[in-house]
């Protein structure tokens, strides 16, 4: 299992344009009821916001998206989706789950929107969540993720693509 992690991928001008974006009053969180599918654990919910599925946009703010795209080098896109997990008094650990188990071409990288005391653990590699971060891995993995306990929330984007030979 190979886990690659990059610090500082956006400049800090675009780091600050995207973080600014996503934590706008204006930008659209959706409430998804379900972390991972099947789960219905009281506190296991989560914000959402879906740029990209499907071949196509979909969200008026993709175009926010785009220096980070160029700077991870992401070309055939399968989905994009923004993740908001609210603070709460105690770290909850969510449930393991793939990304998109048919292919092993298909490749995951999440993105950490901001610093907090929440992770991601992927195997057994445990993944601190720092503002300005990307962790690349196979969409084929089992990893969960948590919420953050020492502010408000944890923002994260999950990127999943086709890796071409």
């Amino acid at each position: 299992m190979s886990v690659k992690i990059v610090e500082n991928v956006l400049s800090k001008k675009h780091y600050t344009e995207l973080n600014n974006t996503m934590n706008n009053e204006y930008f659209p969180w959706y409430f998804n009821s379900q972390k991972v599918e099947g789960d219905n654990k009281l506190f296991h919910y989560q914000f959402t916001h879906l740029f990209f599925n499907n071949n196509q946009i979909n969200s008026s703010w993709f175009d926010q998206l785009k220096p980070l795209l160029k700077k991870l080098k992401v070309k055939n896109l399968i989905k994009i989706k923004a993740n908001l997990n609210p603070i709460s008094h105690k770290l909850i650990k969510f449930n393991k789950h793939i990304d998109y188990p048919i292919d092993p071409k298909h490749k995951s990288i999440i993105y950490y929107v901001n610093t907090n005391n929440g992770y991601t653990k992927i195997g057994n590699k445990k993944i601190k969540s720092k503002a300005n971060k990307a962790v690349f891995f196979s969409s084929n993995n089992k990893h969960f993720g948590t919420n953050a306990t020492n502010c408000k929330n944890r923002m994260v984007l999950n990127i999943m693509y086709k890796k071409e030979k």
